[in-house]
């Protein structure tokens, strides 16, 4: 018996299977995150970082504005490496749009160069012909 099989049991609190699953570095990461309403289980209407996790449990994870539905297939209180930390869940749905228009949105704002030394030659033009 190793270390990982140890690690699986029945149910664990919510920001431990976060740790030991790699969504966050350290369990007060993902302790805080939950209790932002980053994190939540499917069908509960409030979520705690001390929230009971199942097996075959859905969570709602939004990290760096996107928002992943994953089912829990296994559960471990114990950190494993990246390859078996990808076993103990499986991604139902990832809504990456927001961000997507998001930075589309950002990107038409945003002038290039060519348009910045433009803007930046006409207001001089500006300010000079100002002072006449």
């Amino acid at each position: 018996m190793n270390i990982y099989e140890k690690a699986l049991v029945d149910e664990c609190r919510l920001d431990s299977w976060l740790w030991a699953a790699r969504f966050y570095k350290t369990r007060s990461l993902a302790a805080l995150n939950i209790r932002k309403g980053l994190v939540c289980i499917v069908g509960k209407s409030r979520t705690k970082p001390a929230s009971a996790l199942n097996i075959g449990s859905q969570l709602v994870i939004e990290l760096n504005l996107v928002k992943t539905t994953i089912l829990v297939e296994k559960i471990a209180t114990k950190r494993v490496s990246y390859e078996k930390a990808k076993l103990l869940y499986k991604i139902i749905s990832k809504e990456s749009e927001e961000t997507a228009v998001f930075f589309r949105a950002r990107a038409r704002y945003k002038r290039d160069k060519k348009e910045r030394r433009n803007l930046k030659a006409f207001k001089e033009k500006l300010h000079f012909l100002s002072d006449n």
